[in-house]
């Protein structure tokens, strides 16, 4: 599920990283958007001990999926506990 969220939220980053040189400003912003900083994480491939993926998001995207995920959890939880007779 997170890599479902994640690709389908790197591709506007990509376009966004490829397209900001060449439009950057020359001097130093006087106010700085923390939500829109690139942070990049690696993620082990499953399977294997030395092979990772890099994902590179912004600060508001990773919130996003880290909600995304935190919800889907709790509704599986949910889903399974509320099952009259479940064990």
């Amino acid at each position: 599920m997170r890599m479902a969220v994640i690709a389908a939220l790197a591709a506007p980053v990509a376009a966004q990283t490829a397209a900001a040189p060449a439009a950057a400003p020359a001097a130093a912003p006087a106010a700085v958007d923390k939500s829109q900083e690139v942070i990049c994480k690696r993620d082990k491939e499953t399977g294997s001990l030395v092979k990772a993926r890099r994902t590179c998001l912004t600060r508001q995207q990773w919130a996003y999926v880290q909600d995304t995920n935190q919800q889907f959890a709790r509704d599986l939880n949910n889903s399974t506990m509320s099952r009259p007779g479940s064990q």
